[in-house]
């Protein structure tokens, strides 16, 4: 058989290209070597947000009194937690091959291997296609010379954990270390982050980062910043910080300093496909080979899994004739950690700024969340970026992406009715002080 295209990995990128391919009237298969649903279903955006979801609950609860009630002595049941995680990923990643099964995508499991520009081995049967689609994902980059194992782990081990850890060593402060360093130390972990940049969630805007370290050392998190890392032997790490060299301990030593794309170099060189860091792709996610694509992580742009969506669309309309092109200006992305944080399109200190803190927000206030704000960045009445740091910070980027995406003026973005009381109302206040500041 002969497939308008084979796909190879079932992550976001994945099945959303294989999808819209069996959608616009292709026949595609798709290859998976692991769990449907690759890393984010199984071991990234959604188990992690499994957990950030009982971590918060479980920090809310702690938070009874002010709220005018008291609840009895309460400790996190760690067994259920991770449990419950087991349930929602197994839940989305049948959801996940539903989906494919409902739109005649054939499942192979195991291995692919490019042979050439039509064909795909799998255990040694191989697979035509007058397309292909490499949709393989990211993996945890690691330290040299050090091997995971006992102690030391990655994001995909934390979330194999039997036990709940006493205390949490996390090397990396970037969204990966901050989400997990939110999440354990809302469960009574005791967690120190060791990063090598000057702040942590150092991609976001500066006066976000100050704010999560912050609300992070008051809830009991220990940041080192600019602090490189000499050895690690066990459960120590030693690294020099403010020119001294210094020692911390962990129950568990979680490696966090980013993920790198899943691809055999030599593999698609034979091929003829070009790469660097990630497989290179042009604006209609085509390789140097002109009829083998690359969609999601593998191609080592921004990872996240909305992103991948937006590749793999563009991909599958072009595999099946039609001519589309990646515009990849206005990406929105969110950090669960807690509070959340939130940001799109342009933030830069040339640019005109205001803010608008939750502690003026009602909503905010009745829940008790008042952290945090909202910074917008505009120029000649335009939005031109936003960020959040807050409660639901990862719903409000919606709004902003869409003003800036479309080019609404903050005149009518404050011309537009906004439900009181809503944290959505933190938004207009920014926008509103932009406006007034003329």
């Amino acid at each position: 058989m002969m497939y308008d295209a084979i796909v190879i990995g079932s992550g976001p990128a994945g099945y959303e290209c294989a999808r819209k391919i069996a959608e616009l009237g292709g026949k595609v298969a798709i290859v998976e070597k692991n769990n449907i649903g690759g890393t984010c279903t199984n071991y990234g955006c959604i188990p992690t947000k499994a957990l950030h979801a009982s971590a918060s609950l479980f920090s809310d609860v702690a938070k009874a009194s002010a709220f005018g009630f008291t609840t009895p002595s309460h400790s996190a049941y760690f067994k259920a937690v991770m449990e419950r995680k087991d349930r929602v990923v197994k839940i989305m990643s049948q959801g996940v091959k539903n989906i494919l099964d409902e739109h005649d995508v054939k499942i192979i499991s195991g291995e692919a291997k490019i042979k050439d520009k039509h064909a795909v081995v799998v255990a040694e049967n191989e697979f035509k296609a007058k397309n292909i689609v490499i949709a393989a994902g990211a993996k945890p980059r690691m330290l040299p010379d050090i091997s995971i194992g006992g102690t030391i782990l990655t994001s995909k081990e934390m979330l194999e954990l039997t036990e709940l850890p006493s205390s949490l060593l996390i090397i990396g402060g970037g969204y990966i270390g901050c989400e997990f360093a939110s999440i354990f130390s809302s469960l009574g972990v005791k967690v120190k982050i060791i990063e090598m940049m000057t702040r942590i969630a150092a991609g976001e805007d500066a006066d976000i980062s100050k704010e999560l370290a912050r609300l992070m050392e008051r809830q009991g998190i220990e940041i080192f910043t600019s602090a490189s890392i000499s050895k690690i032997d066990k459960n120590k790490v030693m690294f020099m910080h403010d020119n001294q060299e210094k020692t911390a301990e962990g129950d568990k030593i979680l490696i966090a300093i980013g993920m790198d794309p899943c691809f055999n170099r030599e593999e698609i060189e034979n091929v003829g496909i070009r790469s660097g860091n990630g497989i290179r792709v042009n604006n209609k996610m085509q390789t140097s080979i002109e009829n083998i694509y690359a969609v999601g992580d593998v191609t080592n742009r921004i990872k996240l899994a909305h992103y991948a969506y937006a590749q793999a669309e563009v991909a599958a309309k072009n595999i099946m004739g039609y001519t589309a092109e990646f515009d990849e200006n206005i990406v929105p992305s969110a950090i669960f950690t807690i509070p959340e944080i939130s940001s799109v399109g342009v933030r830069n200190e040339k640019l005109c700024s205001s803010i608008f803190r939750f502690a003026a927000n009602g909503k905010a206030r009745a829940m008790g969340e008042a952290d945090g704000f909202v910074k917008i960045y505009y120029e000649n009445g335009y939005l031109k970026g936003f960020c959040a740091i807050g409660p639901h910070a990862s719903d409000l980027v919606a709004e902003a992406t869409l003003a800036i995406k479309n080019r609404i003026p903050l005149e009518k973005i404050k011309e537009t009715i906004h439900i009181h009381p809503t944290l959505s109302e933190a938004f207009l206040g920014a926008v509103e002080m932009a406006l007034k500041k003329g």
